[in-house]
């Protein structure tokens, strides 16, 4: 008998995309899904359509809850509030702009049914951008990328070293056992526009690996709306504030477990973060933050291949384009 999976859906302000990614939800083929929607006090009709859509296809669901918060509480509150009603043993969350893959929740459950041990897994996941001018869609690279694939391989500590130097596995790929987020607390609503790097550091300090699997099932949607990419390419200034509460609350506290390099990598993230902070976050400063990573050994080891992409990945300038 299959076992409950559970998928929490976030919302926030995502009329015209959140019916897509129901839509890809409701088009699995796993038959027992519980699917548990979390609205973040959205300002336009994202609650409105989701009633609707529910009214419509709630059938197909073992169990469906929609949380509606009479005021607008954070990312991470959000993801909270979701979780906690989860009733599978296995779960999987996502932003109401992204898409499920077909397949995807069969294959997140048969990796955890022929895994036990495994609490805390990502996948491959397919980011995109879809342009309203000329309606064509841009792929992206595959992440996570290669480099990121080898540290799966790597004990809980080394893969906190990893983490500790910034967040480099998006949370659209992730998938859990319930029972590890209930172990660390769920999210720390302290953190109001993310709530993945501090969960992942959690996890690990707990002592449990990050697993890969490595199969596309996602679709990750980037479009300046969205915090973690618009705030790339916009002056975001909370963001930045959020980065260095990671460093102070989860990184600092444990640099016994980094390596030398790691440290010094540390110390000069800060001060580029800092750097933004105190220009409140605009990125018109980024060359001057940049000076930060003179003397970070790893950095210059990262050097060739950022010089390589800046030159020859003509994606990266449409996606800048895009977002300015």
């Amino acid at each position: 008998m299959n076992k409950v999976f559970s998928v929490v859906v976030l919302t926030y302000n995502q009329e015209k995309l959140i019916e897509e990614c129901l839509e890809s939800i409701y088009n699995q083929d796993y038959p027992c899904i519980e699917l548990i929607i979390s609205d973040d006090a959205s300002q336009d009709c994202t609650v409105e359509t989701v009633e609707r859509w529910l009214q419509r296809k709630s059938n197909r669901f073992v169990n469906t809850i929609f949380i509606k918060s009479p005021k607008n509480t954070g990312i991470s509150a959000n993801h909270t509030r979701g979780v906690r009603q989860a009733k599978g043993e296995f779960l999987k969350y996502i932003g109401g702009d992204d898409i499920l893959l077909p397949g995807a929740i069969e294959r997140m459950a048969k990796f955890l049914e022929g895994n036990k041990n495994v609490l805390i897994a990502t996948s491959l996941i397919q980011p995109f951008i879809f342009n309203p001018q000329d309606g064509r869609t841009l792929l992206l690279p595959l992440m996570p990328e290669k480099w990121a694939v080898k540290v799966f391989q790597k004990p809980w500590q080394r893969q906190f070293g990893y983490m500790s130097r910034h967040c480099f596995l998006p949370a659209p790929g992730f998938f859990f056992r319930k029972k590890i987020l209930e172990e660390i607390g769920y999210f720390d609503e302290e953190f109001r526009r993310f709530e993945d790097w501090h969960t992942w550091l959690k996890c690990l300090l707990k002592g449990y690996k990050i697993y890969f699997l490595p199969e596309v099932t996602v679709k990750w949607r980037l479009h300046p709306n969205s915090v973690s990419t618009s705030a790339l390419y916009k002056s975001d200034r909370r963001f930045q504030e959020e980065n260095l509460l990671v460093y102070q609350k989860y990184v600092l506290p444990n640099l016994h477990l980094l390596t030398i390099f790691e440290k010094i990598h540390v110390k000069a993230r800060i001060k580029f973060i800092e750097t933004l902070i105190a220009n409140n976050g605009h990125i018109s400063v980024l060359n001057k933050a940049r000076m930060a990573y003179l003397l970070d050994p790893l950095k210059w080891i990262e050097l060739p291949g950022w010089l390589w992409k800046k030159i020859f990945d003509k994606r990266g300038k449409e996606v800048k384009k895009l977002f300015s």
